[in-house]
């Protein structure tokens, strides 16, 4: 399988291939391929019907895609890397090179993280960190390590994770239309998320 940037895939402890009793093998993480765009789509479904109130995007929007819109998501400009175990797909992550819209223009040495999810069997084994580790490598070979990712300020599980890699809040908020809560943007070097 293919990984960003031909390095050599990134591990973490092993995990269970099946998300059961399976025996485990090691996660490493790739880069999404077009051709991969059926384990996007399901991952992208799941993360959605599980945690619908962390991401921006739409359900039942992101359940009309036709394959061709599946492939062009992969294609750019977001880069989707995975955790797998084998084949099984435990989590995802993507690194937005620019902002989020062109009405949302970010600097250029900046790139925003977004889609981090790992699914609930498999959380608790480091996978959330391998992933944005990875990501990280990823920023600065692609030169915008100046990391930033917004978190809804009631998701305190993914505002913990972020504070204990070293993310910190900026104080920007951002009210969620149609909700009581708000986007909280954290931001952290690159290098420093390597470090840690």
């Amino acid at each position: 399988m293919s990984q960003h940037r031909g390095a050599a895939p990134h591990t973490a402890e092993p995990a269970r291939a099946a998300l059961d009793d399976a025996a485990p093998l090691p996660v490493e993480v790739h880069r999404v391929l077009p051709e991969q765009w059926r384990a996007h789509r399901d991952l992208r479904l799941d993360m959605l019907e599980a945690d619908p109130d962390a991401f921006w995007a739409d359900l039942a929007e992101v359940r009309s895609r036709t394959e061709e819109q599946w492939r062009e998501e992969i294609a750019g400009p977001r880069i989707h890397l995975q955790a797998r175990a084998g084949e099984t797909v435990l989590g995802g992550i993507a690194l937005l090179p620019e902002g989020y819209t062109p009405e949302h223009p970010i600097p250029e040495d900046r790139s925003n993280i977004v889609s981090l999810w790992v699914r609930p069997a498999a959380r608790g084994r480091g996978i959330s960190t391998l992933l944005l580790r990875s990501v990280a490598e990823l920023a600065i070979s692609i030169g915008r390590p100046e990391l930033s990712l917004d978190v809804d300020e009631t998701n305190t599980s993914a505002r913990a994770v972020y504070e204990r890699l070293g993310f910190r809040a900026t104080g920007q908020r951002e009210p969620r239309e149609g909700r009581d809560s708000a986007w909280i943007e954290y931001v952290l070097g690159a290098e420093q998320l390597l470090r840690g």
